[in-house]
């Protein structure tokens, strides 16, 4: 039976939320994703799309609402960064839950913390024109850019440093990268609450307009420059150079303190990553633990409190060299510590959005079948940690708490604490 056309009208009720912010309905046995509809609110839905695995539709008419508000932002609609602003926090967290409930992941609870004002690492994409720079971020499913000039979610530290940013970038006439041709591409800032580091990325590898644009650049602690070449959106470039300034901050979170440099990993949320983290690491002692995806080191320096031993792990070159190991992915990592024949009490893990994966489960389940160990495990995509969960069969799962670090957005963290199955640790009792 052959599918009605695009633009037939027809009611839905949003009854989750997508990772975008779209609310999710069905549609003849498949998701339909309408922007801005939230999870419990019912709507005229007008078709845009049918595919094999999803629909897409646009709301004619809104016919039963939660409890909205006026969005504190004037560029909300044409911005989509935020699209859950139109509700209260606490309504956001209540949407979050929903979400990770339809997808399997059920949390005793939902920490939210401020609404505004709390990002202390963002990014911008540059267009525009050279003497009239625009900062912002692509518009969904596009590369037409919405201004986030006067952002209200990341830190004003960052707000005036983008101002002024694009402010001398035009007066410099300094060309953005669009349609292949240009320089600036993206920026990256980060703050301690003080001071601000500025990433610039460029198309190019003359440093010689950054050099210039970071001279008279008055507001940053630090100007780096890195190059991006290829063809993808990836932001980070490679081989990064300072161009002006200090190289690194230092941020305290969860009662440490840890160096960020120009391309390395800073929560955006640092008071909300504090209890992140806090959980993430427990309370619990002993002679060995692991960590794994070990970032900036916060983790790791909480661990070496109650540990006699910390193991860290982590690939990317810059934090690496923080935490003093060598680059390291974590399959590699964890296929080393097998290979040792070593027993950690406690492992802990905050992998990126693709998660642990297979090879990483896989050596985690090994791990456990040698002794009791704890597994806890902080993700920032919940259908990655659906599957990974699904591949620690040597685990039972202990309890798990969201937190909600980017309000505005449908983002969530989610921390799960496991631990080995007791038939794996017997069994490794017998083999002893």
């Amino acid at each position: 039976m052959p599918h009605p056309p695009t633009g037939t009208v027809f009611e839905a009720q949003a009854i989750t939320l997508a990772k975008t912010g779209d609310g999710v309905a069905e549609y003849e046995g498949r998701p339909l994703h309408v922007a801005g509809l939230l999870p419990g609110e019912r709507a005229r839905v007008r078709l845009t799309y049918v595919g094999r695995q999803r629909a897409h539709g646009d709301i004619e008419e809104l016919l039963d609402a939660v409890a909205r508000r006026v969005a504190p932002c004037q560029r909300h609609g044409d911005c989509d960064s935020c699209p859950l602003m139109v509700v209260s926090e606490v309504d956001q967290a209540e949407a979050k839950r929903r979400m990770l409930a339809a997808l399997g992941i059920e949390v005793e609870q939902v920490h939210c913390g401020a609404g505004l004002g709390y990002r202390w690492s963002a990014k911008r994409v540059v267009g525009g024109r050279a003497g009239a720079l625009r900062l912002g971020s692509y518009r969904r499913g596009s590369h037409d850019l919405a201004d986030m000039d006067g952002c209200l979610v990341d830190h004003p530290r960052i707000v005036a440093c983008v101002d002024e940013l694009r402010r001398v970038g035009s007066e410099l006439n300094v060309a953005p990268f669009v349609a292949g041709a240009g320089e600036l591409r993206y920026v990256w800032l980060k703050t301690d609450g003080e001071r601000v580091l500025l990433t610039l990325v460029t198309a190019t590898d003359d440093p010689s307009t950054m050099q210039r644009l970071a001279k008279e650049l008055q507001l940053p602690a630090g100007v780096a420059w890195c190059v991006q070449s290829g063809a993808g959106n990836a932001l980070r470039g490679d081989a990064m150079k300072m161009l002006v300034g200090q190289e690194s901050l230092r941020v305290a979170i969860g009662g440490e303190h840890v160096d960020v440099g120009p391309l390395g990993f800073l929560q955006p949320n640092p008071a909300m990553a504090s209890l992140c983290y806090q959980a993430l690491v427990g309370k619990e002692s002993g002679n060995l633990a692991l960590d794994l995806y070990a970032g900036a080191g916060a983790t790791t320096k909480l661990l070496r409190e109650r540990y006699d031993l910390v193991l860290a792990c982590e690939s990317y070159s810059e934090s690496a060299a923080v935490l003093g190991v060598q680059p390291q992915t974590a399959d590699a990592f964890v296929a080393d510590v097998l290979e040792r024949g070593l027993e950690p009490q406690l492992i802990i893990a905050n992998p990126p959005r693709a998660g642990l994966g297979a090879a990483v489960c896989a050596g985690l389940n090994e791990l456990a079948s040698r002794a009791a160990v704890t597994l806890h495990v902080m993700s920032c995509e919940p259908r990655a940690l659906k599957r990974d969960l699904g591949r620690l069969t040597a685990f039972d799962r202990i309890d798990a708490t969201a937190y909600d670090t980017l309000p505005q957005t449908a983002h969530v963290e989610v921390v799960v604490r496991l631990r080995a199955k007791k038939s794996s640790a017997c069994c490794c009792d017998k083999r002893a």
